[in-house]
């Protein structure tokens, strides 16, 4: 089967997926901030009434906090990248891939089709499944997908 095929035929579901950080959207700055640093994840889902509302990640943290002088108790619905783009545990490995190259998404929340919050999908997860189902095709890809070599290199 070839690299593509197994993409498209593993689902997010089938891989290792931790635990995920949400919290709601009435949560300070500072609760997320620090619920963030004590999980180690990237991302906190911001919910409401269980529903996803937005995603607050490094990059929010970065761009919208760190150089500016705000208030770290205001709610975090203040600084959330309000309705992610999301994908469903049932779609495939390749979907992913696809998203987060296209758009630079390093984390994509899980929604179930009844709209529940499913999880959350890092990038290093995905990275983690390619290296461990592909060891030999990973080590033999170019820098770029779309990069291709006229010749061999090496002797």
């Amino acid at each position: 089967m070839g690299i593509e095929a197994l993409l498209r035929q593993r689902r997010i579901r089938q891989l290792d997926l931790e635990p995920f950080l949400a919290v709601d959207v009435g949560s300070s700055l500072l609760e997320t901030l620090q619920a963030m640093q004590s999980s180690g994840s990237g991302a906190a889902l911001v919910v409401e009434n269980e529903r996803l509302a937005g995603i607050f990640t490094e990059r929010d943290l970065i761009s919208k906090v760190a150089l500016a002088s705000v208030d770290n108790a205001r709610p975090i619905r203040d600084f959330m990248a309000p309705n992610p783009t999301v994908l469903s545990p049932e779609d495939s490995v390749f979907d992913a891939i696809q998203l987060m190259g296209e758009h630079g998404y390093r984390n994509i929340p899980l929604v179930e089709g009844d709209g529940r919050l499913a999880g959350s999908l890092p990038v290093a997860k995905v990275v983690e499944f390619l290296a461990e189902s592909l060891p030999q095709e990973m080590l033999a890809l170019p820098p770029r997908a779309d990069q291709r070599f006229g010749t061999a290199d090496g002797a």
